[in-house]
């Protein structure tokens, strides 16, 4: 309901004009008295009204002085004098002053309701105007933003020239000092379900929270520009110092948890000194980015960050899986550690910001710690199953800490696998690890036997228990393997490759071979 307070200098005045029409029903609700002009003032700051009623002619301050009051204050309230004097005079100076309506006394009820009507429409145009003007102010603030937003793209994006990108900025009231630095962070925030429930809905809500809480910080700290990208939010600052460009990420990440208990990772690209380099600033604010899935949430990320990184090669990544496999067999722990975190430094420096590679990367490491378990027994057959899972796990996982210490997990179990195969293990590691390394010579069941000190029978056993394979198949399995590479990658003769393999008759051989490979050595060949 509207507000009115009625004012004058006989109580009695007041009370009629409360009972002389349907306030309640013109949806007014009188909210004040007053019986001078400074009393009137009083009710007017007080309760804001829409619409006063009051005498012309009052103790301490008149009429006249409350309405110059009312339009020194911009308010918008409307005001009907009543008075017994009907001087034209006070007419005159009371519609001058803006007054709906100049009633003498006695009031008639008809001319009060017709006079309060027209007071009610000019309130409701004036009500419609302002809300027109905002809505236009709105829309041309919309505008506005929207024409910098496509500018800034098409320079994010190296699609116009500087002068005339900075033209038309200028054109929209965005300055850029060409005597400050300008830098583009790159935002990216976690999402916190992973249901499904996180739509393009709710990421608009977030990206406009996170905007609101950038832009006033930018308001009272510097000059800049917050857009969206992609799925990311991009800040165009102008600034003097580099450095703090990094203090000011941090406070990002800090007020953005604070108020919105949202986790974000912020790029910061290198500083340009043109408009038109701006799309080398994102970029590699966006390569710095990349990088969140190593450095972990809430992090701020330097476009220097990888710099200095280079990719491992593969052989040194297998030959530190060679020694972790090593601290395992001997259930070292603290070398065992030792190794893991080792490996994990080169694949973070060989995934060079790829969640992709890092998984792969440590995913290729279990299987072949398992590979290499099972080269001393058969025992990990059974995993294959079980590493898909580990994998489907591995990929959900949000960042490279947390991956970390998933695999040392499963490197542990690994370990302890290997620790119950106990005594049996190591054994049969050392006849495996000989046979790779004489496989040319004269290797025997008994010769084997007698160096882990066993009965040749028991030792049998022992090996087809483990291997899963007979000891004499498996010393030509091996003998075989190293045939096939000297026969596709040498220009030995068969019988040559006959003695570098262990044996002395090269019909023997050749025979071995057939069974085999289901061809004779030369045909093998040929068809290769």
């Amino acid at each position: 309901m509207l507000k009115a307070v009625i004012a004058d200098d006989e109580p009695i005045i007041i009370k009629g004009l409360k009972k002389l029409i349907p306030w309640d029903a013109m949806g007014i609700q009188i909210v004040g008295e007053a019986w001078t002009g400074s009393g009137l003032l009083q009710q007017i700051e007080e309760h804001q009204p829409d619409l006063v009623i009051t005498d012309i002619s009052m103790p301490d301050g008149s009429g006249i002085d409350v309405i110059k009051e009312i339009e020194k204050r911009e308010l918008r309230t409307r005001v009907i004098f009543i008075s017994a004097y009907q001087e034209f005079s006070y007419a005159k100076d009371a519609l001058a002053y803006g007054a709906v309506e100049y009633l003498v006394k006695p009031i008639d009820k008809g001319l009060l309701i017709d006079a309060v009507n027209k007071a009610l429409l000019l309130l409701r145009e004036h009500h419609e105007e302002q809300s027109s003007k905002h809505k236009l102010a709105v829309y041309e603030q919309k505008d506005r933003t929207t024409q910098i937003e496509e500018l800034l793209d098409r320079l994010l994006e190296g699609d116009i020239r500087g002068h005339e990108a900075t033209r038309k900025l200028q054109e929209l009231s965005l300055q850029v000092s060409r005597e400050l630095l300008i830098t583009v962070m790159a935002i990216s925030f976690v999402k916190q379900e992973d249901d499904g429930r996180w739509g393009d809905h709710e990421n608009r809500l977030v990206m406009f929270a996170i905007t609101n809480v950038i832009e006033e910080m930018l308001q009272q700290q510097a000059g800049g520009f917050v857009m969206r990208k992609h799925d990311s939010l991009c800040v165009i600052v102008n600034h003097s110092d580099g450095q703090w460009m990094q203090a000011l990420a941090e406070e990002i990440v800090k007020q953005i948890y604070y108020y919105l208990k949202i986790d974000i990772s912020i790029g910061i690209g290198c500083p340009v000194t043109k408009l038109e380099q701006l799309r080398t600033s994102y970029m590699s604010a966006m390569d710095a980015l990349k990088n969140q899935y190593f450095t972990g949430k809430q992090s701020v990320i330097p476009w220097t960050f990888n710099l200095h990184n280079h990719p491992v090669t593969e052989r040194k990544l297998k030959e530190r899986v060679a020694a972790l496999f090593q601290a395992m067999l001997i259930r070292d722990d603290g070398r065992l550690n030792d190794e893991l975190e080792e490996l994990f430094l080169m694949i973070a420096a060989t995934s060079q910001g790829s969640k992709e590679i890092a998984v792969t990367t440590c995913f290729a490491m279990i299987r072949e710690l398992i590979e290499e378990i099972n080269g001393i027994s058969m025992a990990l057959q059974e995993l294959e199953q079980e590493q898909q899972m580990w994998l489907l796990e591995m990929q959900q996982i949000h960042n490279f800490d947390e991956l970390k210490h998933y695999v040392a997990g499963r490197v542990g179990e690994l370990a302890d696998r290997l620790l119950f195969m106990g005594k049996d293990g190591h054994q049969l590691k050392l006849v495996k690890d000989y046979i790779e390394q004489h496989f040319n010579e004269n290797i025997t069941l008994e010769s084997m036997a007698s160096m882990l000190y066993m009965n040749p029978y028991y030792f049998s056993s022992f090996f087809k228990k483990h291997t899963h394979v007979n000891f004499k198949h498996y010393v030509t399995d091996v003998r075989m393997k190293h045939a096939v590479k000297l026969l596709l990658h040498t220009d030995l003769l068969v019988y040559e490759i006959a003695e570098r393999v262990g044996y002395n008759n090269p019909r023997q051989f050749s025979d071995m071979f057939k069974k085999q490979f289901g061809k004779l050595p030369q045909e093998y060949k040929a068809h290769k």
